[in-house]
């Protein structure tokens, strides 16, 4: 083994014991899964375990940390990404309990009136926080739109939404 590689990964080896609480936190303000976090965390280390004489060309360590875990776990959101849905009996479910078949229809009817009046975007936010469960945090890192604006934006979307549904009754 060449010296710059014993280097590297003894540096790698302290890089993980000096940062470690501090990616776990940041990584915590943006997403709640421990389990998740850890194996973030765990892969960004593996990965510098594949090429560890990269290590060494880097100079601001805590930065490229913070920018590779976010990455990955933008990576991780991404592939759980909700594709927006047409099955209208998804759509239903997120707004309905136990209605008649009668008003099930007229309420089907309405639901579908609204969406297709919600953007793109819209509709991504509303389905992602109400019927895919993801928190204000995930969705921010998701879609890089501040929480205050998300929680904004769903407040007066479910706030449309139910004020249209009242109508049609």
């Amino acid at each position: 083994m060449k010296k710059s590689h014993e280097d590297a990964f003894s540096l790698i080896e302290d890089v993980y014991k000096e940062h470690y609480l501090y990616l776990k936190h940041f990584l915590l303000k943006i997403a709640s899964d421990e389990k998740l976090i850890e194996d973030v965390i765990q892969e960004v280390f593996s990965k510098m375990l594949l090429n560890p004489e990269k290590i060494l060309e880097v100079k601001y360590i805590r930065s490229w940390l913070i920018t590779n875990t976010r990455n990955l776990l933008i990576d991780h959101f991404r592939k759980k990404k909700p594709r927006l849905l047409n099955d209208e009996e998804v759509i239903i479910d997120l707004f309905i309990t136990d209605l008649s078949p009668e008003k099930n229809l007229l309420l089907k009817s309405s639901i579908d009136d609204i969406l297709k009046d919600l953007s793109k975007a819209d509709k991504t936010l509303l389905l992602a926080k109400e019927y895919y469960g993801y928190t204000y945090e995930e969705i921010s890192v998701l879609l890089n739109i501040p929480i205050s604006t998300i929680k904004s934006r769903i407040f007066r979307l479910k706030k449309r939404l139910i004020s249209r549904v009242h109508r049609s009754d």
